[in-house]
């Protein structure tokens, strides 16, 4: 049977019925060998008859070139707003609004007008493999990171389409898990709203994180995050110039540099622990905030009372590297006749 249904059991007593609300991801139970077991639309997705009608109107003299002309219709009617992301939305609702909020109802409505042309369609769902192994691996997240693919059948073959991305891999086995963009397969279906999809955003965080707790680490590449440096790295939070000149100072100290930054400290933080990491500050003031830089490091502001302006946390190198002084000594110096030149800027690594 497709679905095990174990996610989300409301037991009514009265009248001992049974409301599930979710199902446990699957990528084993597509009948490939029966194309035609795909082109049905599940009355969810929309009006079977409104979806036929416009689909008839976009088919090529190729598979291909019906694909394209979807694809096509679709960027020229719908509009992206990301206010709108998960949220169940079917093909009705995206269509009469002319917004979509995320790959998932974007591929609903392409999956379901390429079906009302005559081409099968399996939905297929991943997760990113570095969000996979920062969840098993407990590191922190601000986001869920995923896509939702389309197994097309053109050409006599089953074939990989990301809508959004336009692109049609056409050198495509079912049997792959690893996607493109280094996406993870985990469920696949002919009816998104039964797969759940980040539209049902509750009830499918809970599947995805019940899914991928027990999830084989051997299905997985290697964890690229994963790994022991056997020589320190630094990272440096700057804005240019500066980092450029703290990028100079790792060199000169035999340091290779594995990241300078300004944003997404939630990613790289984490990353900079038990290696080397550069803060630029102004009279005494960094440039990232104590409440962040403390989220990883506790009392590392402490370093800044410090005369050396450095302090170890979590066997983490931290320096404040203070330019209010660092470059008093690097003007431009006057001279009356000949021009000095300026040291070219090292590029961001």
């Amino acid at each position: 049977m497709r679905y095990s249904f174990i996610l989300f059991c409301d037991l009514f007593v009265s009248s001992f019925v049974i409301v599930c609300y979710g199902a446990t991801p699957d990528v084993e139970s597509i009948d490939y060998s029966n194309p035609q077991k795909y082109l049905v639309i599940a009355d969810s997705l929309g009006d079977q008859k409104a979806i036929i009608e416009q689909a008839t109107k976009l088919k090529g003299n190729s598979e291909v070139k019906t694909i394209n002309n979807v694809l096509t219709w679709m960027e020229q009617n719908l509009k992206y707003d990301d206010k709108i992301a998960y949220k169940w939305r079917n093909y009705d609702v995206v269509v009469q609004s002319k917004i979509y909020g995320g790959c998932a109802d974007y591929g609903i409505v392409c999956g379901v007008l390429l079906k009302g042309a005559g081409i099968p369609v399996v939905w297929v769902k991943t997760m990113d493999v570095s969000w996979i192994w920062g969840f098993k691996k407990g590191r922190p997240f601000t986001s869920w990171s995923g896509h939702v693919f389309l197994e097309v059948f053109v050409n006599g073959k089953w074939s990989l389409l990301d809508p959004g991305g336009k692109k049609l891999y056409q050198d495509y086995s079912p049997k792959m898990r690893i996607l493109p963009g280094q996406r993870f397969a985990y469920d696949k279906g002919n009816d998104p709203k039964a797969m759940i999809m980040s539209l049902q955003w509750e009830e499918w965080k809970e599947q995805t994180a019940a899914y991928f707790k027990e999830l084989d680490e051997s299905l997985l590449p290697v964890d690229e995050k994963g790994f022991r440096p056997l020589v320190a790295w630094a990272y440096i939070i700057g804005n240019s110039p500066y980092y450029q000149v703290m990028s100079q100072m790792t060199a000169e100290a035999g340091l290779s540099v594995a990241k300078s930054f300004n944003t997404a400290y939630d990613t790289y933080l984490p990353e900079a622990e038990g290696q080397v990491l550069l803060i630029e500050t102004h009279k005494g003031k960094p440039i990232v905030s104590q409440e962040i830089l403390e989220k990883y490091f506790p009392q590392a502001m402490k370093g800044l009372s410090r005369p050396s302006k450095t302090i170890e946390i979590k066997d983490t190198k931290i320096i404040f590297v203070e330019f209010s002084d660092l470059l008093r000594g690097l003007e431009k110096p006057k001279t009356s006749g000949k021009e000095t030149s300026d040291a070219g800027a090292a590029e961001r690594p």
